[in-house]
């Protein structure tokens, strides 16, 4: 930050108490107006064509849902490379229940509220599944390395928006700049002639032809002051910053047209932009993505063959133990043939119940199994599957090939728009070249008397139109040779 210091004298205080007023007054208006301008300074971006780039990268919501679909796709990959891996869960239940039923610890009927208890450990893991899991992490990679790419696609298709914007408002500057030149070169020539008709040495229709053709300059100024805030403005848009940022680029100092440089041939340029092009690898990936697909819904077919196992333990209210046994006397329990009476012994018996610890240690229990499915009969679920996936196959096979075509097509077009750019511009050199002497020639002859304002402003325009159309040229030259330079693997930018 700037400081701008304002040395205000002593004696000002002395004048009068209106005058220390209005000093004072002038003084909060020109500190508030240089902390306005320091803001304004600060607030204004000046950017290069690389800076801009990776502005729009940075603001643009495509590119953030793109990155935000690359890390879906990554734990998605994280989950299918899970499936591999041994599942264990744990279980802990507390019922009551009430009415008959068969305590399952006990084996026992019981019609009173029983509380139970039960713990456990269960696990298992695929043996074999007719190697759906590493053709499912094999599609799921191939997956992320598609969206990955349709991310990389989707920054050059900005990448070479923003470029051509930002060619779009130099050209528009360098328009304006021929214009206001335009209008200082008919004031200079106007004041030439005031002081030539009020000396009486011309006549006066000559002011007056050439104060209409001011009047022309500056509304051409006005309207390429129009076109270039209006190209600012579409790039402020592809960068997402509101139109009231104030925003200049940088002309870069090393952008030239140079027309004797090479076009490469569209052969050349697509085997080299085949093998690197973003869009090309995303859809070899997703080709990949449905190979994969396909054997694992081939896989389905296989039987499957699975282990697993527990262990667990529990508890319930309705077990009990014997803790003492007290004779209780005899009790009559029938008679024999001859009359006699027969006695049993009884018992009086205390219990009480289990406990907790000694239930859970008492009821452990493990298990281990291994479960093979053979798949007969599904309804023809297997078989819709794996014609799905083939299906699939295809239509990625023809995205690939579609993706191929558009890319050679789009670099023969662009080829092509180059060799016409380039000997456009080489025209339109030559056409500054013959205007710009013409000029000289009729700006001397003009000084001299010797021709008319209506063939001088005619050689003016004429010079002005060639110097528009020679910068169009040039500015398109320079980006169409810069799209084929960029499926070449070269970089948009002139630093």
């Amino acid at each position: 930050m700037s400081f701008i210091h304002v040395n205000f004298r002593s004696h000002d205080f002395c004048l009068s108490g209106f005058n220390r007023v209005y000093i004072y007054t002038v003084k909060k208006s020109l500190l508030f107006f240089l902390v306005l301008l320091s803001v304004s300074t600060q607030a204004q971006q000046t950017l290069t064509l690389t800076q801009c780039v990776e502005l729009a990268w940075a603001n643009n919501l495509q590119i953030k849902q793109a990155e935000l679909s690359v890390e879906s796709s990554e734990s998605s990959l994280k989950n299918t490379k899970s499936d591999v891996l041994p599942n264990l869960n744990g279980f802990a239940n507390h019922n009551y229940n009430w009415g008959q039923r068969i305590d399952p610890f006990t084996n026992q009927f019981a019609n009173t509220r029983v509380q139970s208890n039960s713990f456990g450990l269960s696990s298992s893991i695929d043996l074999f599944n007719g190697f759906q899991n590493q053709q499912n992490i094999k599609a799921q990679s191939a997956a992320l390395e598609s969206i990955v790419f349709d991310l990389e696609a989707q920054k050059n298709d900005i990448a070479l928006a923003v470029s051509s914007a930002f060619l779009s408002t130099l050209l528009a500057e360098e328009l304006l700049k021929i214009a206001e030149q335009q209008v200082l070169i008919t004031k200079q020539q106007l004041d030439r002639i005031k002081i030539l008709v009020d000396a009486g040495s011309v006549n006066v229709g000559n002011q007056y032809t050439l104060e209409a053709q001011l009047a022309q300059d500056e509304s051409n100024q006005i309207a390429r002051e129009n076109d270039y805030q209006l190209s600012l403005l579409a790039l402020k848009q592809l960068l997402l910053l509101p139109m009231e940022e104030q925003l200049s680029i940088v002309k870069p100092a090393a952008m030239e047209a140079d027309p004797s440089n090479q076009i490469e041939n569209a052969n050349t340029v697509y085997a080299y932009a085949e093998s690197s092009m973003p869009q090309i690898k995303s859809a070899e990936r997703s080709l990949m993505q449905w190979d994969s697909r396909l054997k694992s819904a081939q896989g389905g077919r296989y039987p499957s063959l699975s282990l697993s196992g527990s262990i667990g333990t529990g508890y319930s209210g309705l077990r009990t133990e014997v803790t003492s046994i007290t004779p209780a006397g005899a009790q009559e329990i029938g008679a024999t043939q001859s009359g006699e009476t027969v006695f049993a012994p009884t018992f009086d018996t205390e219990v009480q119940r289990v406990a907790f610890g000694t239930q859970l240690n008492d009821n452990f229990n493990q298990f281990v199994g291994v479960t093979l499915n053979v798949p007969i009969f599904n309804r023809g679920v297997i078989n819709n599957s794996v014609q799905q996936a083939k299906i699939n196959q295809d239509i990625a096979t023809l995205q690939l090939e579609g993706e191929k075509l558009s890319l050679r097509q789009t670099i023969e077009s662009a080829r092509a728009d180059a060799l016409a750019a380039r000997a456009l511009y080489v025209s339109n050199q030559k056409g500054v070249a013959s205007n710009e002497k013409a000029f000289e020639f009729a700006a001397a002859r003009f000084e001299a008397g010797a021709l008319n304002v209506t063939e001088f402003n005619t050689s003016k325009n004429n010079l002005l139109i060639a110097q528009t159309q020679l910068n169009r040229a040039k500015y398109d030259f320079i980006f169409k040779t810069k799209v084929l330079e960029f499926y070449m693997g070269k970089p948009l930018g002139f630093e």
